[in-house]
């Protein structure tokens, strides 16, 4: 990151900035207004604060990559902990998901050679996983909640059938993950005829061969949508028993 903003950036930041406000705005007659300027305002600094990190990190052992992935690997589980109501274990669980189904669908990248080693590919690659993985886990943890909320006649009769819990919610949980997985699925099937990618994006505006970007976009956005899917399999899964007491009766407090 240069020291002096080159003209193109200063012009870049301020129209980021005249949207923000803009979008707060039009965004307050359905009463987030403020929420969104928080939202926009913190994404605009802490991506800047970000960049700058990104660049003496570039200068650092390989071995700060990994901090920093860690490190935004707990914020999203807090995140998506959040999300869920503040479960119990959910922080863990949350954490553990997320940076156990993005280090699975990262290390691949390096092992065949598809990317060198090197911070300047981990952290922006592993960055796009634990995103996703963040706000598809979010989605699902949300929606399975819902679930076991709006359907507990049906899991209470499981569980007087002397069902256990997991099969008791199994349903929940199918439909919380479906849900959760419907946009990724969507914008899957579209790729490539209704948008364009980031990635592949960012590869042809810096001009990249268009086969090479096509064929980097499109492994990093099934890595994505598997990393998805693991980490908030395994997130509904683990989280489970923390709908229920410890006698296997729905709690309460859920409603």
């Amino acid at each position: 990151m240069a020291e002096i903003l080159t003209p193109a950036e200063t012009l870049t930041i301020a129209l980021t900035v005249i949207l923000i406000v803009l979008s707060a705005a039009f965004a307050r007659r359905y009463g987030i207004g403020k929420e969104v300027s928080i939202a926009g305002t913190r994404a605009l600094v802490q991506v800047l604060i970000l960049a700058s990190i990104i660049f003496l990190v570039f200068n650092l052992s390989i071995y700060f990559s990994f901090l920093v992935l860690l490190i935004m690997a707990a914020v999203a589980g807090h995140t998506t902990y959040s999300r869920s109501g503040k479960l119990e274990r959910g922080l863990t669980w949350a954490i553990i998901s997320i940076a156990f189904a993005s280090a699975l669908l990262l290390i691949p990248f390096f092992l065949l050679g598809i990317f060198p080693l090197d911070a300047r590919y981990i952290i922006p690659t592993g960055s796009i996983l634990i995103g996703n993985a963040m706000n598809v886990s979010s989605l699902a943890i949300d929606r399975y909640r819902g679930e076991i909320k709006n359907r507990r006649a049906e899991v209470e009769a499981y569980l007087a059938l002397g069902a256990q819990p997991m099969l008791a919610a199994s349903a929940c949980l199918k439909q919380g993950i479906l849900s959760a997985l419907i946009p990724s699925i969507d914008n899957m099937k579209n790729l490539g005829i209704v948008w364009i990618p980031g990635v592949m994006t960012g590869l042809l505006l810096g001009g990249a061969d268009p086969i090479e970007a096509a064929s980097i976009q499109i492994v990093i956005f099934v890595a994505i949508f598997a990393a998805s899917m693991i980490a908030s399999t395994i997130l509904l899964h683990y989280l489970t028993d923390s709908f229920f007491t410890k006698a296997a009766q729905l709690r309460e407090d859920l409603d």
